[in-house]
């Protein structure tokens, strides 16, 4: 026999994804949101790990396959991408973060990834700088920037872990 709350919480959790006409709701059929890394076209770089994109963006030295440095670039801070990105790949909340880099410039070491306010600018400087990385949306990608894998996957792949 079905118990009351049971039948409860069910009945909850079918409303929230239909309409009150029995259709889906725009939540329940929304799709994932991609976040691609991408750099410079000339670019060595063609796959990176989910650790060491975390490495980069908590301000140790990674180094392309060439041997060149890797150059981290950020969103503004508290835009959308750079919130999801945090929370997927660095595990912290905006105020975390924040913590994060004020410990390590107390202790002297180095400071946080340089922001960039818009994603223009964003795109116009990786494409100009070699060795340069960041994340956009995947629409936001433009033809003059290189996709990278991440964990061997691609934004779309089954799998990608920078979705949200």
């Amino acid at each position: 026999m079905i118990r009351r709350r049971s039948m409860l919480v069910c009945c909850l959790g079918v409303a929230s994804v239909l309409s009150p006409w029995g259709e889906p709701c725009a939540s329940a059929s929304a799709s994932k949101t991609a976040l691609a890394i991408v750099t410079q076209k000339a670019s060595s770089i063609d796959s990176l790990t989910l650790r060491e994109l975390k490495r980069l963006y908590t301000g140790e030295q990674v180094v392309s396959p060439d041997g060149k440095r890797i150059v981290p670039l950020n969103h503004a801070p508290k835009s959308p991408e750079r919130v999801e990105f945090e929370r997927i790949v660095l595990g912290m909340s905006p105020d975390e973060v924040g913590r994060f880099w004020i410990d390590r410039k107390i202790r002297g070491q180095p400071g946080p990834p340089k922001s960039v306010p818009s994603v223009e600018l964003l795109r116009r400087v990786v494409a100009s700088l070699l060795g340069a990385i960041v994340y956009l949306k995947l629409a936001d990608v433009s033809r003059d920037l290189k996709v990278i894998k991440v964990d061997g996957k691609g934004p779309g792949d089954p799998g990608y872990p920078l979705e949200y």
